[in-house]
């Protein structure tokens, strides 16, 4: 797809925006939210319906004030959807860019966007590493999980893809540590960025072996909490500062730290933030939920959409002079490993690969808890109701994966319940040394209840 000359002059306005004013950038804001609102309710059968069922014209959405009119969308209501009903009617399913969310809700989504809709996010992306120090062709190395390839580039997407302002390295983050650092080593970095679970891991073999063997200039955390432990183990292994980021597969880059205030700066112009108790947006200082509303996400819209994660409000407009709103604190997501009884430490996402593309036909939701260090559980919602060889295809898995001595269970529920402060835990173990490996997470439940 050919982006439009509107699209394309959208794009010195994002580079622009960080020395904009404060009302500059929200008449931006205003304007790509009533297209994104227009195209909606014109192209997409869902969100007609849902502004028809809730007595909504398209042109009563002027600015931000106004999306409280909209009813939320969950994960589950597009779940629910056959694929026709979220997609824009003028585009083509084949050519679109496939990204399937992890479920850190436990409620796996797919999200598909065209390719000049990624490259947008790309650039609000690349100004935020900016901000935090990366410069014009320096070499970042990913450890991440991989989640499969794009499909193909045309000659034109190649030759752009060819000259990107930075080089990235992927490395798959469930490789042994050894792997991870051997691999690191020969590219030796400017950039290191992952999971925070998965450098604290690298860190502790890091610091084991007395000194690293890398030196990147900085280090970008995200996808999960970054514990302020967690933070000064990896800084103290690698000798560099880290930078946590916080995001979505639904929304792309949402916010990125300050280096002044020690805050996050809110991506005022991709996505419409609001932090909601019940229901009702929080003052500053408040904690709640988020619910976002893409501001380029044309092809599969999402609108006043749920994501579920936890964070704490800050100032409209950031101390530093920066035009963003501000998040203070961001309590994210928790990941714990799972200690086993013959000694290894799981990580989580290995758990991914037993079941991710072939049980998401009957599971609405799931959650992995370790009950003891021999058995753990694999909670779901269904669906419908597997048939004999689909459990048995995932236990077979998760026994194999899970090695002699650990007992696996399935169990089918009618609803997931959310730990005591509000949070769901995707992975969850109830050993006490299942936040050993990393020591980054032992933190995180103290961070979440130490916010207002």
């Amino acid at each position: 797809m050919i982006p439009s000359l509107h699209q394309i002059s959208i794009l010195p306005s994002l580079l622009r925006h960080p020395r904009a004013s404060r009302e500059e950038l929200l008449r931006f804001q205003s304007r790509q939210l009533r297209r994104v609102i227009a195209n909606a309710y014109d192209k997409v059968p869902y969100y007609r319906r849902l502004f028809d069922q809730a007595g909504v014209y398209p042109g009563e959405i002027r600015t931000a004030a106004d999306l409280a009119r909209i009813p939320i969308t969950t994960r589950r209501d597009l779940q629910k959807l056959p694929l026709e009903d979220r997609l824009a009617r003028d585009v083509d399913p084949a050519r679109l860019l496939i990204q399937p969310t992890s479920g850190s809700s436990g409620e796996p989504l797919v999200v598909r966007r065209t390719w000049w809709e990624q490259r947008v996010l790309g650039i609000l992306r690349f100004r935020a590493l900016q901000q935090c120090g990366v410069r014009f062709n320096d070499k970042l190395a990913l450890v991440a999980f991989s989640a499969g390839q794009s499909p193909r580039k045309t000659a034109v997407q190649e030759f752009i893809a060819a000259m990107q302002l930075i080089k990235v390295h992927e490395i798959h983050s469930l490789l042994p540590a050894e792997a991870i650092l051997a691999a690191l080593e020969k590219i030796q970095p400017d950039i290191l960025s992952g999971y925070p679970s998965s450098l604290a891991m690298l860190s502790k073999f890091v610091s084991s072996s007395g000194h690293p063997s890398i030196h990147p200039r900085l280090i970008i955390s995200g996808a999960e909490v970054l514990t302020p432990l967690a933070a000064q183990q990896i800084s103290e292994a690698f000798r560099a500062p880290v930078y946590d980021t916080y995001g979505s597969h639904e929304f792309g880059g949402i916010a990125n730290p300050c280096n002044t205030t020690g805050g996050y700066h809110v991506f005022d112009d991709g996505v419409v933030l609001e932090v909601l108790r019940d229901g009702r947006p929080v003052a500053p200082g408040g904690q709640g939920t988020v619910v976002g509303t893409s501001l380029h996400a044309f092809a599969m819209p999402f609108i006043r959409y749920q994501l579920g994660d936890v964070v704490t409000r800050g100032s409209e407009g950031c101390a530093c002079g920066q035009p963003f709103s501000t998040l203070s604190e961001i309590q994210g997501r928790m990941i714990d490993y799972f200690p086993l009884p013959d000694g290894r430490s799981l990580h989580p996402y290995e758990m991914l690969k037993v079941f991710r593309s072939d049980a998401y036909a009957w599971m609405y939701q799931y959650q992995v808890v370790q009950e003891r260090r021999d058995r753990i559980v694999l909670r779901y919602v269904p669906r419908r109701r597997p048939s004999p060889d689909e459990e048995n295809q995932v236990r077979e898995g998760f026994i194999k994966l899970l090695g002699p001595g650990v007992d696996f269970a399935l169990d089918g529920v009618d609803r997931m319940e959310s730990e005591k402060n509000g949070k769901f835990q995707l992975y969850r173990s109830l050993v006490s040394s299942a936040r050993e490996p990393g020591a980054a997470m032992q933190a995180a439940g103290e961070r979440f209840n130490a916010s207002p």
